[in-house]
């Protein structure tokens, strides 16, 4: 009988270390929108060396995943991960109309561009007009007609074959595809700025998570960290052509 007693006690003890273990290595989820610059894998991109930072700053263990835009953000609508980056914050959305909350932290700011063919005379004014294009998971953004895209470089293609008249997002996740597929048939014009969030499970749900992100940042703008990694997001708009 004491020797089934000393067999249990070791079988419990050794699911409870495991539970443990298991749990710290899970503090939080992360999701990040698979982009060149931002996210190109869990070992490649701006924001993959910020989740790497807040979990070295706090000392918690963050797992992270970099999937496509959508799906990103879907993780953490369906509950599956804490928090996903980046998104754009539209002044004065209605939040009840949205699936998540919005952080208390701004990380950057971002320039959407508008990129159309040259000799188009497509404008900002004309758009809802227009065949336009944005990354999928942002057409709820526009208060036009946009078709959803899931493939970034192949709607810059679209562009310069004429085939839509234009696309619209983060000239940092463009700008590179413009120069690696030398696209010198497409203008650029700023469209907007917008302030940079992470979102958070709805209804104040991601409060906990929302304050521990809010301070480990403020400690990695405090020594410097944040800057260093964060600095090639925060740039202002270079009109740059091709």
């Amino acid at each position: 009988m004491k020797k089934i007693s000393l067999v249990l006690f070791v079988f419990v003890f050794f699911i409870a270390v495991f539970t443990v273990s298991y749990a710290s290595e899970q503090d939080y989820k992360a999701t990040l929108a698979k982009m060149p610059g931002y996210a190109e894998s869990t070992e490649k991109g701006i924001l993959v060396d910020l989740v790497k930072a807040i979990a070295s700053e706090s000392g918690k263990e963050i797992s992270l995943v970099v999937e496509p835009f959508a799906r990103s953000m879907n993780n953490v609508t369906s509950g599956e991960a804490d928090f996903h980056m980046p998104l754009i914050a539209i002044p004065g959305i209605d939040m009840a109309t949205l699936e998540y909350d919005y952080s208390t932290e701004t990380i950057f700011h971002v320039n959407f561009v508008l990129y159309t063919k040259k000799g188009s005379n497509i404008t900002i004014d004309n758009l809802p007009d227009s065949k336009v294009e944005t990354d999928i998971a942002h057409t709820p953004y526009f208060d036009f007609p946009i078709k959803g895209s899931a493939n970034l470089e192949s709607s810059l293609k679209k562009v310069s074959a004429g085939r839509i008249d234009a696309f619209i997002f983060a000239d940092f996740a463009i700008d590179p595809l413009i120069k690696q597929n030398n696209f010198t048939d497409i203008k650029r014009d700023l469209f907007k700025v917008y302030d940079v969030k992470i979102i958070l499970p709805k209804n104040g749900r991601g409060g906990d998570t929302d304050k521990f992100l809010s301070e480990t940042i403020a400690k990695l703008r405090a020594n410097g960290t944040y800057d260093k990694i964060m600095g090639p997001l925060e740039v202002p708009y270079d009109n740059w052509q091709p």
